[in-house]
């Protein structure tokens, strides 16, 4: 591991926050930047307009209206988004449908569509899926139901034949924010549709609540991990504004305090790391239906379905360990081997859960710094890999690229720069394996792969409200990332927890003052006094008492 410091910060004088800011592209206040009326309108978000009317023809003639999702939290969000907003909007028999991970697999395939038939829907609206499911929705057609399709993955050369598509990454579409989760894309859809019937003069009075489906997109977008622009810290911030205010809908409440978090300080990054993964952990080890029950439940159910999918991230963690020292045990055999020679590492074993493979894919990506595929079986016959990147290597381009020269390989693939999925059978893995490394040598030829921490220099203070201030009051994530910093800084006591993970208390030199750190996942104490820390500041709210706290990731 290298550290390295921006180059605006090393001189002596530690960054002032609205210097920290500057360096992520906000200019004078930060505040009136995240602001909901300076949201994107919908205009230039090609086919949201034919999306929009086919929704109201639909509402005016009472279709039933069947939302088919997919298996993550983004998709577990869009469809609740959805339901409810349609709802809102007038619709009279709006239901859901989420595809099994494990029997179905991603997208609206043609055997999604024969389960969808039992509904007898008029129309069926994809979200956070679709764009690559051509066969599914030409099949959908060929039974005289009407397609629409909301999505913001990558499409293929190909498009399906839907009534209307509404993907801001399509081909001609002009809106100027292309990082839109699925969950973002269903609710531009639904501001459209308000629009519609507000012109037609048929919107019914619940129609303006659509801002409070706000924290289900908080929820949705942090967990996709897509890149926090302008347009999506504003949807953020303005659904955590929501949630803090006790306007959260029952399952987002429930989720919080079966966590143990404040609602009321709830920050960005406590909904990734704490809120999007019990979500998940539905769609991981069971179905994500589970997952929308949860978000969509009442006040009376929502405690039970939160606590239920608190169990199954329980699980989930133990099955994630057992799988990860597993993987440990390949890594310093690829050592002894030299994994200098390597550029992109594929490991298979059949023993690891499908719906934690892409969790250990990022374990093992951080602990090579190579792009990584891990599979397990499916089948007989058939493997199935979640695929973690670097930064720099665009994950899904680059199968597109095997695809293209190595025609059989891949069964099926799709996803995003950093994250991709792949199908391909099981006796080809050890050339998927040379494939995957040959290609992402020609990518990142030229690369140095040693992981590279940037540090953002020395805190220029641990004062608490300083410290709130700069951990509550912006929406850090995925391409906004939090500050990190660096100091040398004296242990003065530590003991390491159950789970593998180390408490410490630390000395500052520069400010004489003793603060509380949490080393995650490290599972052996620091040796020396005095040790050079990186790490990001956070605020612990232990019995309503606030403390500042250093989360650490790297003991130079």
């Amino acid at each position: 591991m290298r550290l390295s410091r921006r180059p605006e910060c090393v001189g002596p004088e530690p960054l002032t926050q609205a210097e920290l800011l500057a360096l992520r592209g906000v200019k004078g206040d930060p505040v009136a930047s995240y602001q909901l009326k300076d949201l994107l309108p919908p205009d230039n978000l090609w086919g949201v307009t034919r999306a929009a009317d086919r929704l109201a023809y639909a509402i005016r003639r009472q279709e039933t209206i069947l939302i088919i999702g997919d298996y993550d939290a983004d998709g577990a969000t869009s469809c609740a988004v959805m339901v409810e907003g349609l709802g809102l909007l007038g619709a009279s028999d709006v239901r859901y449908l989420i595809p099994n991970r494990f029997n179905l697999g991603y997208g609206l395939s043609p055997e999604l569509v024969d389960l969808a038939m039992a509904e007898h829907p008029g129309l069926i609206v994809t979200v956070d899926q679709g764009i690559v499911s051509i066969d599914g929705v030409q099949y959908a057609k060929s039974l005289g139901l009407d397609v629409i399709v909301t999505d913001h993955h990558l499409p293929g050369e190909q498009l399906p034949i839907a009534d209307a598509i509404v993907n801001p990454n399509q081909r001609g579409c002009s809106f100027e924010s292309k990082n839109l989760a699925g969950v973002g894309v269903a609710f531009y859809v639904l501001v459209a549709l308000r629009q519609a019937l507000a012109a037609s003069g048929a919107l019914p009075e619940t129609g303006a609540r659509l801002a409070s489906l706000l924290d289900l997109v908080a929820l949705g977008t942090v967990a996709d991990l897509v890149i926090l622009d302008n347009n999506n810290r504003r949807l953020v911030q303005a659904g955590i504004r929501q949630i803090r205010s006790g306007r959260a809908r029952p399952g987002i409440k429930a989720l919080i305090d079966v966590a143990g978090l404040d609602g009321r300080v709830l920050t960005s990054q406590q909904i990734a790391f704490n809120i999007a993964p019990r979500l998940n952990a539905a769609g991981r080890l069971d179905d994500m239906s589970l997952g929308v029950e949860c978000l969509l439940a009442p006040t009376h159910s929502a405690e039970a379905q939160a606590q239920r999918l608190d169990g199954l991230n329980k699980e989930r963690r133990r099955i994630e360990k057992e799988m990860t020292q597993q993987a440990n045990q390949w890594l310093p055999e690829v050592a002894a081997e030299s994994i200098q020679g390597l550029f992109g590492v594929s490991l298979f074993d059949p023993r690891w859960h499908e719906g934690v493979i892409g969790i250990l894919a990022a374990r093992v990506r951080a602990q090579c710094s190579r792009p990584v595929f891990i599979f397990t079986e499916v089948d007989g016959e058939l493997l199935k890999g979640s695929g973690r990147s670097i930064e720099g290597l665009h994950l899904r381009d680059l199968l597109v690229e095997m695809d293209r020269d190595c025609q059989g390989l891949l069964q099926k693939f799709g996803g995003h720069a950093m994250a991709a999925g792949v199908t391909i059978q099981k006796r080809d893995f050890e050339s998927f394996r040379e494939k995957f490394n040959e290609f992402s040598a020609l990518a990142l030829q030229g690369r140095v792969l040693d992981e590279t921490v940037i540090s953002d220099g020395l805190p220029q203070t641990f004062d608490l409200v300083a410290v709130a201030a700069l951990v509550r009051d912006h929406p850090w994530g995925q391409g906004f990332p939090m500050p990190v910093f660096d100091e040398q800084l004296e242990v003065l006591e530590q003991k390491l927890l159950a789970g593998g993970h180390l408490r410490l208390k630390l000395l500052s030199p520069r400010f004489e003052e003793v603060l509380e750190g949490i080393f995650f996942n490290r599972d052996r104490v620091i040796e020396s006094r005095m040790a050079h820390f990186v790490f990001r500041l956070d605020v612990n709210r232990f019995r309503g008492v606030d403390r500042p706290q250093l989360i650490i990731s790297h003991c130079l």
